[in-house]
């Protein structure tokens, strides 16, 4: 976790560095298998090889990318807790949330948002628990007291109290 910037009341929670490179140095070998394998394997076939080799080069690349200009991030600011991953972007206010809590979700914690009943209406969500991965390779438990405690020291303020409308 990372606290910057002039703001004291600004968080940002990024992925684990060593996680990430050793992800992208995984993805980078499995891209240099297959270009082995379609120089040594007929079987394989070439065009089987040269699309493998360039999906996971490419996801290699994004992934270091994605580390360089840390895309993937969660920061919690007076505004509300605005999330930011590879496949989507939400925010969400203050007194948008009831509470936060842990759910096993394939033997693994993930950290559950559970909305209130007015933002479930007025954003079309199918339902008050929302998934919220904002983990980023680190234990649940420290991320879900985080949470709380900014849910908690937030919600009471005037900015929370507001009906500024977060952009997803």
């Amino acid at each position: 976790m990372l606290t910057r910037g002039k703001r004291e009341d600004v968080t940002i929670i990024k992925p684990i560095g060593w996680r990430q490179a050793a992800f992208t140095f995984f993805l980078l070998l499995c891209a240099f298998f297959f270009v082995l394998s379609g120089t040594f394997s007929k079987t394989l076939g070439e065009n089987v090889s040269l699309l493998g080799t360039i999906i996971l080069a490419l996801a290699g690349l994004l992934n270091v990318l994605d580390q360089l200009f840390e895309w993937s991030r969660l920061k919690i600011d007076p505004e509300g807790f605005h999330l930011r991953s590879w496949w989507r972007k939400e925010s969400f206010r203050h007194d948008e949330i009831k509470d936060f809590e842990l759910e096993t979700y394939v033997n693994r914690m993930l950290v559950v948002a559970l909305l209130k009943e007015s933002t479930v209406e007025s954003r079309g969500l199918p339902n008050e628990r929302l998934s919220f991965p904002c983990t980023f390779g680190r234990p649940a438990e420290p991320i879900l007291k985080t949470l709380k405690d900014k849910l908690k020291k937030h919600s009471g303020t005037k900015r929370a109290k507001g009906k500024k409308n977060l952009e997803n």
